[in-house]
Parts: C-alpha cells; structure tokens; sequence
C-alpha cells in the first residue's frame, strides 16, 4: 500500500514537471509552427485598402491608346494607384513625353503623342478631383524591362530611371534585375508562364530545369520581391499559380518568399480592370506602396482563373472583402474575417488542403510542407493571399532537393543540346521548337 502512494505521487510529480516544461501537443505528438505572416504590420483598424494596377502599356511602346486615357480609365473606375510600364520606356510622369527607342516606340510614326495636360494631372495625382478628394498615384518610373525579346523574359522595374532604351537579352532575366538593383530599385517577373510555355504542358510549371531561371534570380536578389501569378485573361499564363507554389517551395526553406503580382498587362481599353492588386497601406504615398511590394502587403485578384474556376468564368461584381487577419502561434491557427465571399480555400504545396475562415494548422501538418496561402472565390472572381511561412523547426526537412544539372553523356547529345538551345534563342527557331517538342 505504501509503494503504491509513492508509486502515485511520483508518477504525479513526473506529470506536473511534463506540463510545466514540455511544448503544448507534445503528448500527442503534435506538430508546433512558428508562423511568419506577411501582414503582421497591417494595423486593420486604421491601414487602408488601395485598389493597384502595376502593369500597363500606352502608344510609348506596344499600346493602343494614349496615355491620358489609359490613365483616365483606371481614374473613373476607382483605382488609387497606376503605374504605366511601356516596354523600354521608363515613365516619368503622365503629364510628360518619355524618351522613346524607335523600335519600340512606333507609333510616334503613326500617331502624335499626347500626354496628359499639367492641370489634369494635378486633379488627379493631388486633388481627386470629382472623386470627394481622392486622388490616384502615379508611381514613379514604371518600366518594363528587356524590350524587344521574342521570349517574352519580361520584368517590371519601378523606383528608379534604369532602362530606358536598353534592349533585352533573350532568355536572360538577371541582367536587367542585377541593374534595376544596383541602381535602387524593385523589380518583379512579369507573366513566367508564358515564358516556359507552361500553359501548353501544366508539368513544366513543376519542372525544376525549366524554373531556375526564376529561382536564381529571386534567391541571389532581394529587390526582385516576386512574380505575377495573374495576367491579364490568364489564357497563356493559366498555370501561374501551380508554378508560384512550385517555386515557393525551393525559395522558402533557403529564406526567400516569393509574393505574387496580379496585373491586367493591359494594352487597349478592353483589357482594363480584369485584375488588380489590393494594397494595405497607412497612406497613399510611393514610399508605403514600395513598403507594401516589399514586405507582401496584399492581396492578388483577378476576374479570370481558368485553373480554379474553369475556362468559361469571368467574375462579374465586387471581389470578396478581407476585414482582418490573426495568426495565434500559440494555437498554430490563422482566421481570416471576410464577407461576400463563397468559399474560402486553403493551399499547401499547391494543394487544397481545408476550407473555411479559420485554418488549424496542427490537424493538416502532414499536408503542410512550408507554407499555406488561401484563396477566396465569389463571384466577382478569386482573391489570393501571400503565402504564410509554417516552420516546425525543421524546415530544411521541408526543402525539394534541388536535381542535379542535367549532362549529356557524349558528345553528339551534347551538341544537339546546344543546337536546340540555340534555336530558341531565335523566332524561327521558337516555332520549330513549339512545332515539334510542345
């Protein structure tokens, strides 16, 4: 009888020690998180909610319209910030002519340029004018760097007058980052998809050969903050958001978080506000929006998402409204408060793992690799969130082990390697390419 009590009171005492000292799930073996949320700063009771649009073209280079009506258009429909970015031309200022390459520039040839009056633009950029005082951001130089490739290795600079008139390298995306960087600014890679062809052959949006052009870039520069997930009617860049959670899983692990873009790449009047960015931002100022691009303050949405809501969807209305988000890491779950929405959607490793405002991340751990993002679908269209990064302690375990580089293994093989590369630098030779092997 007296072992017995000992026997209890030990056993008691182990008891309290365990509670007192180990983790909360550790007699269940639960997986712990520590959750980094790209919107911890957003102070929702007192940040705003800016409808963005960082991607467009004008007569300057590829456009069809001029560029006071582009403007204009985005103003009557509400937007709060518009950044125009003519391939090759850096735009500084609606109000001014930029200094346009004649290859690029053609319509100089065929139209006359007319940029928008001095009066009106301070309506716009300052007064708000017939908008009860607010007024839309004209983010300073929007460029679309490596003008004139057939590949279409597009990027988007902003910030800082780098670019104008330099032509592309095909196939080559770090010459214009490293430059945009040294000279201070922020890039991000415009439509990737159509680059690898990934709408022709969803895999190759898997396929580590064909995303480390991407991946180099994004990991060896920190001003290059992410990638357009959305394009304008999401037709040749369908696979964007299979090839963003692709990638977010070999940058994560190694530190880098990869926020994805949504933008209209608009080039006539037609294709104006079929996506856009929110933006949460204490103001309305370049320095908050350069703030919000960096740290992935904001939400990606888009009328067209042929992936997720099928070929034939085009969202008509409002999109669904984001009021708050909380991360408890002690409870490892994040609830998101929303309205006007008809499903909520939880990703990892580009999975749909749960559905509802509030993700549990312990019930899902052996689904969660490194990250989860949600996605809220209504019939306005689908709303993407940037991705939270889920360590448990070990991300290196989560890491996709980088392939070894590919080695032909004679010398013939390795010349007809070489001849096909090759060829795809060239126009000829990307239709023999997309003839016989896509």
């Amino acid at each position: 009888m007296k072992m017995s009590k000992k026997i209890i009171a030990v056993s008691l005492v182990v008891s309290l020690v365990m509670a007192l000292f180990l983790p909360v799930g550790a007699f269940a073996g639960q997986v712990s998180y520590d959750i980094t949320s790209p919107y911890e700063t957003v102070d929702w009771d007192n940040w705003n909610q800016y409808q963005a649009q960082l991607h467009t073209h004008t007569l300057y280079s590829d456009g069809t319209v001029d560029v006071k009506d582009v403007v204009e258009r985005y103003y009557e429909l509400g937007y709060d910030i518009l950044a125009v970015t003519d391939h090759g031309v850096v735009n500084k200022g609606w109000n001014r002519v930029p200094e346009v390459l004649d290859l690029i520039g053609y319509n100089q040839y065929i139209n006359d340029f007319e940029p928008m009056s001095q009066e009106r633009y301070e309506e716009i950029t300052i007064e708000g004018a017939g908008r009860d005082g607010r007024p839309m951001l004209d983010v300073p130089y929007g460029i679309e760097l490596n003008a004139l490739v057939v590949r279409k290795n597009h990027v988007n600079g902003f910030f800082v007058d780098y670019g104008n008139g330099i032509l592309g390298q095909e196939e080559d995306y770090e010459t214009v980052i490293a430059g945009n960087s040294a000279a201070g600014g922020i890039t991000f890679i415009n439509h990737p998809g159509d680059f690898i062809a990934a709408n022709k052959e969803n895999g190759r949006a898997e396929d580590y050969d064909q995303l480390k052009v991407f991946i180099d870039p994004l990991m060896k520069y920190d001003s290059c903050v992410g990638i357009e997930i959305f394009n304008l009617r999401d037709t040749t860049d369908r696979a964007d958001r299979i090839l963003w959670d692709t990638l977010l899983q070999y940058t994560i692990p190694q530190g880098k978080n990869v926020w994805g873009f949504s933008n209209d790449d608009s080039h006539a009047l037609d294709d104006i506000d079929v996506t856009r960015e929110i933006m949460l931002m204490p103001e309305l100022s370049n320095d908050a929006l350069r703030t919000a691009m960096e740290n992935g303050t904001f939400f990606a949405c888009s009328r067209y998402a042929r992936y997720e809501m099928g070929e034939d969807f085009v969202g008509e209305g409002e999109y669904a409204s984001i009021h708050s988000l909380n991360v408890d890491d002690d409870n490892d779950t994040i609830t998101v408060v929303a309205s006007n929405y008809d499903v909520i959607e939880w990703i990892a490793d580009g999975e749909i793992i749960a559905t509802g405002e509030t993700l549990d991340l312990r019930e899902y751990s052996d689904e969660i690799g490194c990250y989860v993002r949600f996605q809220i679908k209504n019939e306005g269209g689908i709303v993407c969130s940037q991705p939270f990064v889920c360590d448990d302690g070990d991300m290196t375990d989560e890491a996709v082990e980088y392939p070894e580089e590919h080695v032909p293994n004679n010398i013939i093989a390795a010349f007809f390697q070489e001849l096909l590369d090759m060829l795809r630098r060239t126009l000829i030779g990307e239709v023999i390419y997309d003839a016989l092997f896509l």
